[in-house]
């Protein structure tokens, strides 16, 4: 693929990417400096990834203070006033104002343990989640039932112990497990509570019935009812129908809400 010639083809190659970046724009001048009103660059990774606001000790502060707002979790667009003199290491003698837009492209993270009816069913609706969808299962793609698409618009990783994924997953990943198998269902969710970071959700497909039990065995391992109360299940916003595809709606539903507050903390409750 060709290199970017144009800000807004640079800043789509970083979001299909996942990688954080600040557009810096040039929205005021005054006096004499080195660019004009319109002129932007594009800060990703640390460094300049696009274009130039006119070089010198200004597009270093400006690419600092981009810096700043990459790490931070709660970044907020903001206009900065810069004077070409002796505090910018600049000898224009004007005045530059600059504005900071950050993109923080949190990737939205889909991860089903199972690869059954309702896990497919799910998985087909990665777009409408608008996340990327992985399905952990440890039976080999031939042997899955109903058989895969030719096509999916889901991820599937075939591994003999689904279990050992569960450490290694982002925390702001939404997880549900809805495996063939009750007693690796109840193994997952074990694993997934003793972590040290939580999940953003946890879900588990079942009746009120299944998690009673589960729960009852889970706190005499010593699981804290505060860790136990973590877990949604049944899934789903509604439970008006046990059809697969019905459950795959009602849970993506539940978790379209659990992506937007993750995405955006300081949002509507």
């Amino acid at each position: 693929m060709d290199a970017p010639t144009s800000w807004l083809e640079e800043l789509a190659a970083l979001r299909a990417a996942g990688t954080p970046c600040v557009v810096v724009v040039v929205t005021g001048v005054s006096g004499s400096t080195p660019r004009e009103v319109g002129a932007r660059m594009i800060v990703a990774g640390g460094r300049l990834a696009w274009g130039t606001i006119g070089g010198g000790n200004l597009e270093l502060l400006a690419i600092e203070a981009a810096r700043e707002l990459i790490v931070s979790p709660r970044a907020r667009s903001r206009s900065i006033d810069y004077p070409l003199g002796a505090s910018t290491g600049q000898c224009c003698g004007g005045a530059v104002t600059l504005f900071f837009e950050p993109f923080a492209w949190r990737a939205r993270r889909v991860v089903v343990f199972g690869a059954g009816h309702v896990a497919q069913a799910l998985g087909a609706l990665a777009g409408h989640l608008a996340a990327d969808v992985l399905l952990i299962d440890p039976r080999e793609p031939e042997e899955i039932q109903p058989a895969l698409p030719a096509r999916p618009s889901f991820e599937l990783l075939s591994v003999d112990a689904p279990e050992d994924e569960v450490a290694g997953l982002p925390g702001e990943a939404a997880v549900l497990v809805m495996t063939h198998s009750h007693a690796l269902d109840e193994s997952l969710v074990e694993h997934a509570l003793r972590r040290d970071e939580p999940f953003a959700y946890l879900g588990m497909i079942g009746s009120e019935r299944k998690w009673r039990r589960f729960r009852a065995r889970l706190e005499r391992k010593g699981l804290s009812e505060e860790a136990l109360d973590m877990v949604r299940c049944p899934i789903g916003q509604t439970r008006s129908s046990k059809e697969p595809g019905a459950i795959a709606v009602a849970a993506a539903a539940e978790l379209i809400e659990v992506l937007a507050r993750a995405e955006d903390p300081d949002g509507p409750a």
